[in-house]
């Protein structure tokens, strides 16, 4: 870092390293997806690429990526691993991409998103629970017109496709609360 006269400012150094991984990239003609702190940091990007935003204060971050010209994907409100009590997913379905100050076009640039998971309290013997069936609240927001917008609309479909997952093997957590699925009365008769 002294060398290149970066001080202790490891942005530059981040803008450096993935400057010249970028430089790399394009060299083969190639496309590439970034987290946001790359633009951030100020590296120069080619136009085609897609930016993701994963970190918080989403709305300004989209606002910028894509008045930069870029398409962008959101993470930032689909982190699956947040550990809260009661019904999370609500969190998840009121998430909408296109919610920030833009113009049409710039919207246009918004490609969709993508449900995360970091692993500091996921491990294989909880992450299919921790996954199902919130990811399929992510997966309708982005695959549903933004009109459809009610968690309470939402509830009963989503809680119909965790019985279609537990039916099929699938240990999905509850998403409302203690209940049953109509095969597991089914047992009990």
């Amino acid at each position: 870092m002294s060398k290149l006269k970066y001080g202790t400012n490891y942005a530059k150094l981040e803008e450096y390293y993935m400057q010249n991984l970028l430089d790399i990239v394009a060299s083969f003609s190639k496309s590439y997806i970034i987290w946001q702190e790359v633009i951030d940091n100020g590296a120069k990007v080619k136009p085609d690429t897609v930016v993701e935003v994963w970190k918080g204060g989403y709305q300004a971050e989209l606002a910028k990526v894509t008045k930069l010209g870029h398409r962008a994907l959101l993470a930032s409100c689909w982190y699956l691993n947040y550990i809260a009590y009661g019904s999370v997913w609500k969190n998840y379905y009121m998430c909408d991409p296109y919610n920030f100050n833009g113009t049409e076009s710039q919207k246009a640039l918004v490609m969709g998103g993508e449900a995360c998971m970091w692993a500091e309290y996921v491990d294989a013997t909880n992450v299919i629970s921790r996954l199902w069936p919130s990811a399929s609240a992510v997966a309708e927001r982005l695959w549903s017109p933004a009109k459809y917008n009610s968690t309470s609309e939402a509830a009963p479909r989503l809680d119909g496709q965790r019985c279609r997952m537990v039916s099929r093997g699938i240990q999905a957590e509850p998403l409302n609360g203690p209940g049953f699925c109509p095969h597991e009365a089914n047992v009990i008769n």
